[in-house]
């Protein structure tokens, strides 16, 4: 009688743990989304857990069909060059995977004031169609089957999968015509005094203000001085005729102070700040670039697609874009 009850405490025991597995593993994937009271029913529910930001409920006039399969999306964090990369993921992960993508509205939102006809719909259009949220996982890795669902987590940076359709996704961030005007008028006022016609513009990203403390909290890392930036525009000079700089920075009084003597080199924002959407549009309208670091220099070069000449800092994403892309180059 002792064996038996022996034996019947240690199958209840192990009968225990299996239960607390399987919630474990199937039912709380998702640890890091707040699903808040009352629980996840549909994806209008659903997207605002992916939201940092409360996001308007909105009736949807024109219902869709509900997804088959599973979907791929991702949670909103960062600012512009975070969400260009939250974006980029769901949508190369989505050419990879076959599973239908999807964004919140609170990224789509960000985006389509830079650009114009993004492809990705938005939890808008599937938002009354019910959600199970045990069907998903948080990365490629641990994706196994068709009817599961992949929701990666804020400032993912997958650029091994991103570039490998790089021309496409650089058409698929189309700039607004109106940024690109306003840019085109930037770069005509740099060149306004020069009588030479044909110019070859390379933009200069200096990010500095909050990332100076960020690189030595995340990377131990100084910040890129004054030898680096003049060494990558030598590199430009001599290999190119006619050269004009374009620096877009959070600090234009400290580039002022260190290259606003050369007479090649154009400030913006110099006396008033452009916002975010513009500098994007005048790094992306360059011919080539020098980027520092920051997710937003990253894609301003990107976008432009010609030569870069980027700061060398291990285990930073440039770094991996650089093993990726021939045309970006360290000094």
């Amino acid at each position: 009688m002792l064996n038996t009850n022996h034996n019947l405490l240690f199958k209840g025991i192990i009968l225990a743990l299996c239960v607390i597995s399987f919630v474990h593993v199937f039912l709380f994937p998702l640890y890091d989304i707040n699903v808040g009271r009352g629980g996840v029913r549909t994806y209008m529910d659903f997207e605002q857990s992916l939201c940092t930001n409360n996001i308007k409920k909105r009736r949807v006039w024109r219902l869709g069909r509900c997804p088959q399969y599973g979907i791929v999306t991702i949670m909103q964090g960062g600012r512009l060059g975070n969400q260009m990369w939250e974006y980029a993921s769901v949508w190369a992960l989505a050419r990879r995977t076959g599973l239908e993508p999807y964004i919140p509205r609170c990224i789509k939102i960000k985006l389509d004031q830079v650009f114009e006809q993004l492809s990705i719909p938005t939890f808008g259009e599937i938002g009354h169609c019910p959600v199970e949220i045990n069907h998903f996982v948080k990365s490629l890795e641990a994706w196994n089957y068709t009817n599961q669902s992949i929701i990666l987590p804020r400032y993912s940076i997958q650029p091994e999968l991103v570039l490998t359709w790089v021309q496409d996704i650089i058409q698929e961030f189309t700039i607004r015509k109106k940024l690109l005007q306003k840019s085109q008028q930037i770069l005509h006022l740099a060149v306004k005094s020069s009588s030479v016609r044909n110019h070859t513009f390379v933009s200069i990203h200096v990010r500095r203000t909050d990332y100076i403390s960020y690189l030595m909290r995340k990377h131990n890392a100084k910040p890129a001085d004054v030898d680096f930036y003049k060494s990558a525009m030598n590199f430009f000079e001599t290999k190119y005729r006619n050269v004009i700089f374009i620096v877009v920075s959070d600090d234009p009084p400290w580039c002022w102070r260190r290259f606003g003597f050369k007479s090649n080199v154009y400030v913006t924002s110099k006396y008033h700040r452009n916002s975010p959407a513009l500098d994007m549009a005048i790094l992306a309208s360059c011919n080539h670039s020098i980027y520092d670091y920051g997710t937003f220099g990253e894609w301003g070069a990107i976008l432009a697609g010609g030569e870069t000449i980027y700061y060398n800092l291990s285990h930073h994403s440039s770094s991996r874009l650089g093993r990726i892309l021939k045309n970006w180059h360290t000094i």
